[in-house]
């Protein structure tokens, strides 16, 4: 952004999840009338929520996973003139809905990108409310505030990253590769390859001897290991 330059927030529609930034935009951008005087950012941690153990009297908060964050922004939609070119209310919101992908005619929301100078982020939209505050004598509106939550979007790949999945803190499934044994595998998740019988527990296996190429196992939460 160049200095002195008025950057207006742009929201852009993307088809695709993956990689959303490089690909192609999947529709005209909605480029604010108004920037925003302020946004907010929700960051939050996922804890574990299990029994007290007998005898406690509180059980040791663990993360468990990091839930994408959300930004939360409001915006003017001017009809009056008062402050230059006057497009219509409802025409606005009607482009904010098709840029956003809220429109019903697709299973799911946009994949949109925000940008406001050095302000960039992947997202859906997960929410907006319209609060219309001024209208002609016929009842048509001149002026409303529009407020949007936007989740933020990110590939697979980097979610697992974020969320440590390797932790013995997390459920996992794996399917067997190969001859991989149970101890081996327990080693894996739980840095603990004693911890065998009660993988077998919570697959009902008999025979440790019983899992094959192509089994699909469940490793559960265990309790101080991490």
């Amino acid at each position: 952004m160049v200095d002195g330059y008025l950057e207006k927030l742009k929201i852009t529609p993307f088809l695709q999840g993956e990689g959303v930034q490089s690909s192609l935009p999947g529709g005209a951008p909605f480029l604010v009338q108004f920037n925003p005087e302020s946004f907010s950012v929700k960051n939050d941690v996922k804890l574990n929520s299990g029994q007290v153990a007998t005898g406690a009297t509180a059980k040791e908060a663990k993360q468990v996973s990091i839930p994408p964050r959300e930004f939360n922004f409001d915006f003017l939609l001017d009809g009056t003139g008062a402050s230059g070119p006057s497009p219509d209310v409802t025409v606005q919101i009607k482009l904010f809905e098709k840029t956003t992908g809220f429109t019903g005619q697709t299973h799911r929301n946009h994949f949109l990108v925000l940008q406001w100078g050095q302000f960039v982020v992947s997202c859906v939209l997960k929410s907006f409310t319209i609060k219309y505050t001024l209208f002609r004598p016929n009842g048509t509106p001149l002026r409303a505030n529009l407020s949007a939550v936007f989740v933020e979007h990110k590939p697979k790949q980097q979610q697992n990253l974020e969320n440590n999945l390797k932790s013995p803190d997390v459920t996992h499934t794996h399917r067997v590769q190969g001859d991989e044994h149970l101890a081996t595998l327990c080693h894996q998740y739980y840095r603990d390859p004693t911890l065998y019988y009660r993988v077998a527990a919570a697959n009902q296996l008999n025979n440790l001897r019983q899992i094959s190429a192509a089994d699909e196992l469940l490793f559960p939460p265990v309790e101080g290991k991490r």
